[in-house]
């Protein structure tokens, strides 16, 4: 599950209090919408190299300022000033080194993969490694002065955020990691008796992360020290929020030590990871988030009618500073808590698409066999077989503590007022709650995949579940907002193949063509391929499931359904989602006794005109397939065996 992280804003070095006046921030505001010429490269790449720290310094604020510019972050990368601007980072002078962390860490936030996989390209790590290593004997924090900020500290906790980004979206990054064994450098500060909680809370982002998959990492976390350290963060209270999500944070990096080995720790490991998850779910975020938006309101009127004192309005912004904090923490634990239980409900595929290294190399006329070999199953309903069974232990627990209702309750979202305030004032509090909700989606689809139909409450309770994603996608939804969407869409995908499971044939049959082109339309309208696919996927099951009792009601819609999934192999440009439709059509049209169905839409002389088509499209874009091979493939494959037995069938 993949996790995002909102861009913070950060003090500038010179404020005693740690805090903009509301001065600066009506001058940020200004400087945020500089136009992009502003930023000209060239310009940035000399304010760099130039002998004078405040030249240097103004650089990076130029480039954190611009960092959401997608066109002005390609144009750094394109021009390589990463490889300039990195050696700042052991700057002589301070202030430029807590910038150019901050104006790269931006950069990195605000980017795709592809950003942090160029920075990395761009021997970004040479000098964020070297900035570390001056961490690596003992150091302690400064305390803060009127005058100045523990510049130390600062430096160090942009670094490890840099640290984190890059590593979250770079496989090179996290190589050079642990290279390096910055784990040694790292671990030590997550004592918050030496380092306070800002500094172990950031570090701890950083190794939750790095520690995904990291067989190297793990060992070194399984040593008694690192152990003890979690721990101890494991048991912290919870009066405030860093250590709400502190404790978060070290159960997802004791998780990640045993992943895939839970039958083997169920008492010691699990059990207490799951506590904490479920208790981290329960902490209240609504009413924060409520006061935090009519806090801001008031501000914002109050500001307009300026009869208010410059220390009032600075008043009043540290509390509303002080709230977004607080609430971040929250809702960053919450996401922590539902990527480890959706984790914890993740199939692990390991090595399995190996074997079709030897199948796709194979000619498709090897491939064909005779009627008698294709199998077709007699329900035709796709398999409910998800992967390996959980513990039993775990499952009771899940069930009993009511985990999936508390992962329903991530999914309410504030009031409509609430989150038009956030969205234009505090864009990363706006962003978090959109991330939780998708996070909890993806949990929820890993949660059904696994857990029986009684277990989940019954057909009933499926039912309702059903009914209320579709009412969120369809009437509560942004479709702009392609992740809410793609995450909607894959659960709902997971609970229709649930009620599949549980027989529920009957409810199907009850759909109309109005809520078939719903989903249909989705289908056509988005460009996302994992959404199509979600989407082709529930009309497979759909269609399965009608044809078990053909009346002329589910005759029509199994109709509709064949002419869609047609069209989509005829026009789709993407491999993946072709073979998708191709795979469902076999299952829909597997029994002889919809043949009728099949004869009224043409299918097999349009599948006879798209295979040529196929055929040369995968020889053309073989080589970009990736990790959808084994599909693709197989598709291509199946389509031979499809069409020759439909025509031989017709023959008798």
């Amino acid at each position: 599950m993949g996790k995002s992280k909102g861009k913070k804003y950060k003090a500038k070095a010179s404020n005693p209090i740690g805090l903009p006046s509301v001065k600066e921030i009506e001058m940020e505001e200004s400087e945020i919408s500089l136009d992009f010429a502003a930023g000209n490269v060239e310009e940035i790449v000399e304010k760099l190299q130039s002998r004078k720290a405040e030249d240097r310094e103004c650089g990076a604020v130029i480039i954190a300022n611009l960092s959401s510019n997608t066109e002005f972050i390609a144009s750094l990368i394109e021009n390589k000033v990463i490889r300039v601007a990195a050696p700042l980072l052991v700057d002589r002078n301070l202030a430029v080194r807590h910038s150019i962390a901050g104006c790269l860490r931006n950069i990195a936030v605000c980017g795709d993969y592809l950003v942090s996989e160029a920075m990395v390209e761009q021997d970004l790590m040479t000098s964020l490694v070297t900035l570390l290593e001056e961490y690596r004997e003992p150091w302690s924090l400064t305390e803060s002065t009127e005058d100045k900020i523990d510049s130390k500290t600062a430096i160090f906790v942009e670094a490890c955020n840099l640290l984190w980004s890059l590593c979250e979206n770079s496989a090179l990054a996290v190589s050079i990691f642990n290279q390096k064994n910055l784990i040694t450098i790292l671990l030590p500060c997550l004592n918050i008796h030496v380092y306070g909680l800002q500094v172990p809370v950031v570090v701890a982002q950083c190794l939750h992360t790095v520690g995904e998959n990291n067989e190297i990492l793990s060992e070194i976390l399984r040593q008694p020290f690192a152990e003890e350290l979690m721990k101890s963060l494991m048991i912290l209270p919870t009066d405030q929020p860093e250590k709400v999500l502190l404790r978060i944070l070290a159960a997802g990096i004791k998780l990640n030590i045993f992943v895939g080995k839970l039958n083997d720790c169920m008492d010691d490991v699990t059990t207490s990871i799951l506590d904490l998850v479920s208790a981290t779910l329960d902490e209240p975020s609504l009413q924060i988030t409520e006061f935090l938006a009519k806090q801001m309101t008031i501000l914002k009127v109050e500001k307009m009618s300026r009869h208010h004192e410059e220390k009032y309005l600075e008043d009043k912004f540290k509390l509303i500073s002080q709230t977004r904090d607080r609430l971040l923490h929250i809702l960053s634990a919450k996401q922590c808590a539902l990527e480890i239980l959706g984790k914890m409900f993740e199939d692990d595929d390991g090595d399995e698409n190996d074997e079709w290294d030897d199948i796709s190399s194979n000619s498709s006329a090897d491939m064909v066999t005779d009627a008698a070999e294709m199998e077709i199953e007699e329900t035709n309903i796709p398999s409910n077989d998800f992967g390996p069974k959980l513990p039993v232990e775990l499952l009771r627990r899940v069930v009993n503590g009511n985990l999936l209702g508390k992962v329903l309750e991530q999914m309410v979202l504030p009031q409509d007022e609430t989150l038009q305030v956030l969205s234009t004032q505090s864009k990363d509090c706006f962003k978090k709650i959109e991330t939780i909700r998708c996070t909890a989606l993806l949990c929820l689809n890993n949660i059904i995949q696994k857990i029986d139909v009684k277990d989940l409450g019954g057909p009933s309770k499926l039912l309702d579940l059903s009914n209320n994603l579709s009412t969120l996608l369809f009437k509560k939804t942004d479709f702009n907002n392609t992740d809410q969407v793609e995450a909607l869409t894959r659960s709902m995908s997971a609970v229709v193949r649930k009620l599949a499971e549980a027989d529920c044939s009957s409810y199907f049959s009850q759909m109309t063509e109005s809520d078939l082109e719903l989903l249909t339309n989705v289908c056509q309208q988005t460009l996302d391929s994992r959404i199509k696919v979600h989407i082709i996927r529930m009309l497979g099951t759909i269609g399965c499931l009608l044809g078990t009792r053909l009346t002329p009601n589910s005759y029509n819609l199994i109709k509709i359904i064949g002419s869609v999934l047609l069209d989509i192999c005829s026009k789709n440009a993407d491999m993946w989602v072709t073979a998708e439709a191709l795979d469902v059509i076999f299952d829909v049209f597997a029994e002889d006794h919809i043949d009728s169905i099949a004869k009224e839409i043409n299918l097999v002389e349009k599948l006879q005109h798209i295979l040529p088509i196929l055929k040369g499209k995968i020889k053309q874009q073989r080589k970009t397939f990736g990790e959808n091979i084994p599909v693709i493939m197989t598709a291509r494959d199946n389509l031979l065996r499809f069409i020759k037995y439909k025509i031989d069938f017709a023959k008798k």
